[in-house]
Parts: C-alpha cells; structure tokens; sequence
C-alpha cells in the first residue's frame, strides 16, 4: 500500500511539532522567575559599577531602619531578613511571608512595613500584605 505521506515526513512533522510546543512552554516565563531575572541584572549592575566607578554618583546605598511583620501588636521583628536581602544592592523585591521573621499572628493576613534611608537621605517606607511582593529602590 503506497500512503500520500511517507513515514520519514511524518515522523519530522510530529518531532517539529514537539519541539515546538516545548520550546513554547520553555519561553513562557512566571512572575517570579521574572523578577529574579531583573534583580539578577540590577545586582551584575551594581558590582560592575563597584569594580570599575559609577558612571554618575552614587547617593548612598540602602539601609534599613526598621521592618515590622505582624497584625495589630502581634508582630515580629523582620530588620534583620530584610537588610541581609538588600545587602549592597540599591534596589530589592522582597516577598512578604512567614520566612522573614516567623509567624507572629497565626491564622491572621499579615502586613509588613519598612522604614528605610538611602544614604543621608530622607526617611522612605515600603508596606504590603502577606503573600505581595514589596520593592524597595534608592535611584
């Protein structure tokens, strides 16, 4: 029996068409991988400019003053997770959960609010609700 498309072209259609809808599902990029990308590039940005000499001044880096995450007075004290997340960096997305100072007020949606300077600048504040991502940023 002689078929109108030989075997070999329909093997290479069916492996194309994989391919296809693999590479297509390999592009498709989730929010958070996305934001790793971006603090990924801002932090290669900031080492590059500490090797060699910001190509503007740089007006300080980012420090932060206080980190509350909680409801109502049952809070913790999240300063300490949230400065080793900023580091040396100038600009940081933090994600608002448990992980940063444990759970202070169970079964309740926590809020978490950042006081932070950038340099000798002015006071800056940062909040968001459990389960957002917060970002913090020095220009």
């Amino acid at each position: 029996m002689n078929s109108p498309f030989p075997l070999k072209q329909v093997v290479s259609v069916l492996v194309f068409a994989t391919l296809g809808v693999l590479a297509g599902s390999a592009l498709a990029q989730t929010a958070d991988y996305r934001r790793g990308y971006d603090q990924g590039y801002r932090d290669a940005i900031e080492a590059s400019r500490e090797q060699h000499g910001p190509s503007e001044p740089m007006r300080g880096r980012m420090v932060v003053l206080d980190a509350k995450y909680g409801f109502r007075g049952d809070v913790c004290d999240a300063h300490r997770s949230i400065q080793e997340m900023v580091g040396m960096r100038r600009h940081v997305d933090v994600r608002v959960n448990n992980d940063l100072c444990g759970d202070p007020a169970s079964g309740r949606v926590k809020r978490l609010t950042i006081v932070y300077r950038c340099g000798n600048g002015p006071e800056q504040r940062a909040a968001g609700a459990e389960g957002t991502i917060v970002s913090m940023g020095c220009r």
